[in-house]
């Protein structure tokens, strides 16, 4: 027992030693917030990034909202008699904020997870060319989002800055999870030249 208790709080140190090094070693610099090309509001959590996406929009920060697709349903709908995905909700969502729904473009459904979200808006940009993007996304997945984004897009001529939503969590609740998650990007992504050649 006293041993297996020892490993765990082993375990527990090396764990924060990692995401600690992971943070410091993870940029957080990105392009200053101006007038950009579109908009990306990444999947999940959309009651808390969605006003923030319509805010910037309304501000004419962006011509366009682009929805990134993570493929969850999320629930029935009376109106439309089926089960909405999350995407749709999202839309729904930015039209009732103010936002028209021709200035809405919805991303198609790959893989579920940020560098997925990345490799699309990859895709989308190598046909649009965008100058600029402003990536909306909760303050607790900011950092991670930026650097999986920067590393994804890199080589394209384009600026990417970075709006946190608020989330609806304490921060606290949401930093061991996402520190796991960010240890595990840096693990499998961070040492190749090429994100998309780490995900067969």
């Amino acid at each position: 027992m006293t041993v297996c208790l020892a490993a765990a709080l082993i375990g527990v140190c090396l764990l924060g030693v990692m995401a600690f090094l992971g943070w410091r070693t993870v940029p957080s610099t990105a392009a200053p917030l101006a007038r950009s090309a579109a908009i990306v509001l990444l999947a999940g959590s959309s009651e808390e990034r969605s006003p923030t996406a319509a805010s910037l929009y309304r501000a004419g920060y962006a011509p366009r909202i682009i929805l990134t697709n993570d493929g969850v349903r999320k629930g029935w709908s009376r109106e439309h008699q089926r089960n909405l995905y999350a995407i749709e909700r999202t839309e729904i969502e930015l039209v009732k904020l103010g936002v028209p729904r021709q200035a809405i473009v919805r991303l198609p459904f790959g893989k579920s997870g940020t560098v997925y979200d990345a490799l699309a808006v990859k895709d989308y940009a190598a046909g649009e060319r965008p100058a600029g993007i402003i990536l909306v996304t909760s303050d607790y997945h900011a950092r991670r989002a930026l650097w999986v984004f920067q590393r994804v897009l890199r080589g394209l001529p384009l600026s990417i800055s970075i709006v946190p939503a608020r989330s609806h969590r304490p921060l606290l609740a949401s930093i061991p999870l996402e520190s796991i998650k960010l240890v595990y990007y840096l693990v499998r992504f961070g040492l190749v030249t090429d994100p998309a050649g780490g995900l067969l």
